[in-house]
């Protein structure tokens, strides 16, 4: 997963460099595969104001224009991007930029017999595209010439190429990336206020879960009065630098808060919907493909639907692949004005069996296949709804719900976990290296020994950091309960064993070998298994 340093700044308090914090996090299981400094590609790009813009004396397809970047007389630059003219504002690589995307350096040069000094960038030398079609101009007034044009695109950034192991489902998001950071560096967490949703309930939206097992819970809201427009420049900006591609305010809302949250969700067109069953009502369906079925999903391929295929229904007609992919003929479009928001918690078998029957696999099938949060489902679908309505202006209208989970109790597990299983899992912490907690160290340095053990004290400020709570059962022995976002890979006393090693640092326990050691052999069994092996070789 790839991940914004400035937006993790806003979901925990950090003060570590790029560098700094790759190695924490590799340190403690979470490889960080790449460092992406942003930041290199654009420094010395300003932004610079097109004063005139003409016809290049030689070129036809060329222009001369005399470009204001904040350095008392104008820069004279030859461009050849047919959308450029005066009184825009541009980014402008100055002489001496080196633009690392298109591997240019920035040098004063004649176009044709005409002197350029510097270039009006597009955003594919800026490293925010694949390719444009002309020079990128902002669309904001009065911005200060000569400015760094970091800031307005983004540029002022670090990306983190991140790989989490398949147990940490919790790792796909950046609130269970904040979540890690704050444990192994006593940061402080600041995870978005997601506000109520009032909705009401009627019988124009109902939700049938004909298959409980392989959708325990789906919530379904009606919003209406939605305006299709792009998303503001700070969600593109989130957005691309996680890698994804911007559509429209709506998709990008969905797709931001499964970046944020961890929680695939998807919006159909409401009105196609209704459209597609042909009433006024609307029953949202959850069950298995019928032989023969088939639906043309949003990447324009008709699938031949198969019995372990999970579909999402409209009055029993597929709409959609659970978890995998949405339909076609229900997708949000530009003149979309009212809104079905799908939130679901799939089986991940289920999924799985899904995803592979179709041959796809998607940003939401990852997510379900490794497990997601119910515990923050409901979140997730309220700060979706809350951003619809700001960034939208949708109007809640209708929510129904269908919760079939066994206990509707908030996932949970309590595990007794003795000190002196820890230590001797662990084994001691060696003294010569920094330890993190002195609580460990004290007694041992008071003996003046090379080695000491964990203390209570680090257990508890450790699995406390990891959102879990300890309850004293007798001396050195917790109940320990866990969170309900680790819920699914925090099962056993070994788990929590292995939690603590990796905050408190596998570079602080000693380096040991068994104390006795003694050669192999082969067991009477074994010794004649490979005798006669040896013995039918010829025949073979």
């Amino acid at each position: 997963m790839r991940i914004s340093l400035n937006w993790l700044r806003e979901l925990v308090d950090l003060t570590m460099s790029p560098e700094e914090l790759a190695e924490t996090l590799t340190m403690a299981g979470f490889e960080v595969e790449e460092i992406e400094d942003r930041r290199t590609w654009a420094d010395g790009v300003v932004v610079g104001k097109v004063l005139s813009c003409e016809q290049h004396p030689n070129a036809d397809k060329l222009n001369v224009c005399q470009v204001d970047i904040g350095r008392g007389s104008p820069s004279n630059i030859v461009c050849g991007a047919s959308n450029v003219k005066a009184d825009l504002y541009v980014p402008v690589a100055t002489v001496g930029t080196y633009l690392p995307n298109v591997d240019l350096k920035i040098r004063p040069r004649k176009l044709r017999d005409v002197p350029s000094e510097g270039m009006i960038c597009s955003l594919a030398e800026l490293g925010l595209a694949k390719e444009s079609s002309g020079i990128h101009h902002f669309e904001q007034d009065s911005l200060k010439i000569g400015s760094d044009v970091r800031p307005l695109l983004g540029l002022d950034d670090v990306v983190l190429d991140l790989t989490s192991t398949a147990n940490r489902a919790d790792a796909l998001s950046m609130v269970g990336v904040a979540r890690e950071v704050a444990a192994l560096t006593g940061a402080q967490l600041k995870l978005p206020d997601v506000p109520e949703i009032l909705a009401g309930t009627d019988s124009s939206l109902t939700v049938k879960v004909s298959e409980p097992e392989a959708c325990p819970i789906y919530i379904g809201t009606i919003i209406e009065q939605v305006k299709i427009a792009a998303s503001p420049d700070w969600l593109q900006r989130r957005l691309q630098a996680a890698g994804t591609r911007p559509i429209n305010n709506v998709v990008d809302i969905t797709n931001y808060v499964l970046l944020e949250w961890g929680q695939p969700l998807h919006a159909f067109d409401c009105d196609r919907l209704l459209s597609v069953v042909g009433t006024d009502t609307l029953t949202i369906g959850v069950r298995f493909a019928n032989p023969g079925e088939s639906l043309t999903t949003l990447d324009s391929q008709k699938r031949t639907l198969q019995e372990q295929t999970l579909l999402i229904t409209a009055n029993d007609k597929p709409v959609a692949l659970a978890g995998v992919m949405g339909g076609e003929e229900t997708e949000v479009f530009a003149e979309t004005q009212n809104l079905m928001l799908e939130a679901a918690l799939f089986d991940s078998v289920a999924v799985r069996r899904s995803a592979r029957s179709q041959g796809l696999r998607t940003e939401a099938s990852a997510r379900y296949e490794r497990g997601v949060n119910q515990a923050e489902l409901a979140i997730a679908c309220r700060r979706a709804i809350h951003l619809i309505s700001e960034l939208a202006g949708g109007v809640v209208k209708v929510q129904a719900i269908a919760d079939l989970r066994p206990s509707q109790a908030t996932a949970t597990r309590t595990i007794e976990l003795r000190l002196e299983r820890v230590n001797q899992v662990l084994g001691p912490i060696d003294l010569d290296v920094e330890a993190l907690s002195p609580a460990a160290t004290t007694e041992a340095r008071d003996m003046d020994e090379d080695v000491g053990e964990l203390q209570p004290e680090d257990i508890e400020r450790i699995l406390t950091a990891l959102g879990c709570t300890l309850t004293p059962v007798r001396e050195r022995v917790w109940n320990v309960t866990v969170p309900p976002y680790r819920y699914r890979d925090l099962e056993r006393e070994i788990d929590l064993i292995e939690e603590i090693a990796r905050l408190y640092g596998y570079n602080n326990f000693c380096d040991t070998l068994p104390a006795k050691t003694e050669p192999g052999y082969l067991s009477v069994e074994q010794a004649l298994t490979q005798k006669s092996s040896r013995h039918f070789e010829p025949l073979a």
